[in-house]
């Protein structure tokens, strides 16, 4: 890419048969040393639109394992997930700086927060306008994303607790690097 905006990203939307390729990091605890621990490219696919509680969910499954990493929605007020039976708002859109929700994610309660709007964020697709959000569980940081209506998760960080000191650190990350409509 040369780096400037990608003009399909402007124009279409995820569907079934959408990949998108990322780099995918993961980091030593602060304990255990410094750095990346693992990196490899990873997609994920669209595989199918699946019918939850009435309504339509993409189904996103890692292409090498088949195992389902989200089931997506983009409705009025943004990007839902289907988490814990229900549909869970992860992603507002529109949004405004400073806007909180409260969501289902990872297995337990999260409190969202957006912490910027339509800010031009460099990837492996040129520069994208994205949203940016923060998710904290137990005033703990454990989520960082970065989403974009036409491309949906841009660029993501997850953050662990090392509890041998005990502190919370970036785990692993995600960058889009790639996407096929």
């Amino acid at each position: 890419m040369d780096g400037g905006t990608d003009p399909g990203i402007t124009s279409q939307k995820p569907k079934v048969g959408t990949v998108w390729t990322y780099h995918y990091y993961t980091y030593y605890p602060p304990a255990g040393g410094n750095g990346i621990r693992t990196s490899q490219i990873v997609q994920y696919k669209a595989k199918s639109e699946d019918l939850l509680s009435g309504e339509k969910w993409l189904n996103i499954v890692d292409i090498a394992t088949g195992a389902t990493i989200f089931l997506l929605n983009e409705k009025t007020g943004g990007l839902y997930q289907y988490a814990n039976n229900s549909s869970n708002l992860f992603c507002k859109d529109p949004a405004a700086t400073g806007d909180t929700y409260t969501s289902y994610n990872d297995g337990s309660m999260e409190d969202f927060t957006v912490k910027g709007v339509k800010d031009t964020l460099s990837t492996g697709i040129g520069d994208i306008p994205t949203n940016f959000y923060e998710g904290v569980k137990t005033a703990k940081l454990i989520d960082q994303i970065w989403y974009n209506p036409n491309a949906w998760i841009v660029r993501r960080h997850f953050f662990l607790l090392d509890n041998s000191i005990p502190t919370y650190y970036r785990y692993s990350s995600l960058y889009l690097d790639k996407i096929e409509y």
